[in-house]
């Protein structure tokens, strides 16, 4: 991943070469921001998220607002190929948002200050919070076995049936399945080992984990084992 931010990092700035600083900086946050430039928006990461290069920058505030935006600029890019990559450094830059949001808050008093800063923080929360529900997903692979909120990462997930994050979806039901016991992920779980979608057709399997979803009490569990009895 540091190779990756390190060379649209080093890019932009190449690109850039004939601006002092400042300008650069003032520009990179322009670009990130108005033209949902990634390769500056990972300029701006690389600088305060892993150089802490404050010195062009002093202003707290100015900081929050662009974390905040670097993580909304990368989460929703539509590189496939670094989608996960992506969408890890959008989390990082979202808690890096969070915990200046925590300092500040912390040290004044003032209404509006509060009030604005607070705005801040439950959206960046919200997406801590709603990616950190499942185990993050990175190489094809889940890069855990434990969750956290078993029941948000089930909503959560019902939002990745969808042909492009189908594989995702599908390792995340059957950690619910396998793990959690949840008799519903299990019955979808065997619904996509019949059908193929997030992995090869297994009517073996399939039967397995709609046995798994009827044990469970799910009736649709039931009537997939049924339906597979001869195999």
């Amino acid at each position: 991943m540091s190779a990756y931010i390190e060379k649209h990092a080093v890019g932009y700035k190449n690109k850039n070469f004939n601006l002092p600083e400042e300008k650069l900086y003032k520009k990179s946050f322009s670009d990130c921001y108005d033209k949902k430039n990634k390769e500056a928006c990972l300029y701006i990461y690389n600088n305060f998220a892993i150089d802490e290069n404050f010195k062009i920058e002093s202003n707290i505030f100015n900081l929050i607002t662009i974390m905040t935006y670097v993580g909304l600029t990368l989460d929703i890019d539509k590189d496939k190929k670094y989608k996960e990559i992506n969408r890890l450094i959008a989390l990082d830059s979202w808690k890096k948002a969070s915990e200046l949001i925590d300092f500040v808050l912390s040290k004044t008093n003032d209404t509006k200050t509060i009030e604005g800063l607070k705005l801040l923080k439950k959206m960046s929360d919200f997406e801590i919070n709603r990616a950190y529900a499942c185990p993050l997903y990175h190489n094809d692979k889940l890069q855990s076995d434990k969750i956290d909120m078993p029941c948000a990462c089930k909503k959560n997930t019902a939002l990745l049936i969808k042909p492009d994050t189908i594989k995702r979806a599908f390792l995340n039901l059957k950690l619910l399945c396998d793990k959690y016991k949840d008799s519903v992920s299990c019955g979808v779980v065997g619904g996509l080992y019949e059908n193929g979608k997030g992995v090869r057709i297994n009517f073996k399997q399939a039967k397995k984990y709609y046995g798994l979803a009827c044990d469970g009490g799910y009736q649709l569990g039931c009537d997939g084992y049924k339906r597979l009895m001869g195999y």
